[in-house]
């Protein structure tokens, strides 16, 4: 398993859950973390311990096996996923009802 992939994964992950909520980095300030190393963290370019990857499921209420359910699930490249996540996120954030039920709608169709 190459680790700086796994890395990179985990960064995208972290993305992913972090605009889901609407957050930005610097928001993560308020539960103890620098913006700048939780960056590098969504970058891939830091090994988070157990702890922090434990603290961070709290924040973004995942389990670990959900924070990391990106290994069982190599089909989708992480470029688009982050590319979904991010154009779902602006549509939740935006709170525009109608534009959620289509997206709701949507989703269960093709799915």
């Amino acid at each position: 398993m190459d680790i700086d992939n796994l890395k990179k994964q985990l960064g995208s992950r972290l993305k992913e859950l972090r605009l889901a909520e609407g957050l930005k980095q610097e928001d993560l300030e308020d539960h103890g973390f620098s913006y700048r190393y939780y960056g590098k963290m969504e970058r891939g370019l830091v090994n988070p311990t157990l702890e922090t990857l434990v603290r961070l499921c709290e924040i973004f209420e995942v389990s670990l096996s959900e924070l990391f359910m990106f290994l069982e699930d190599s089909e989708f490249v992480s470029e688009d996923r982050e590319a979904v996540a991010v154009k779902v996120a602006g549509i939740l954030k935006g709170k525009e009802e109608i534009k959620i039920h289509k997206l709701r709608v949507f989703l269960e169709e093709i799915l």
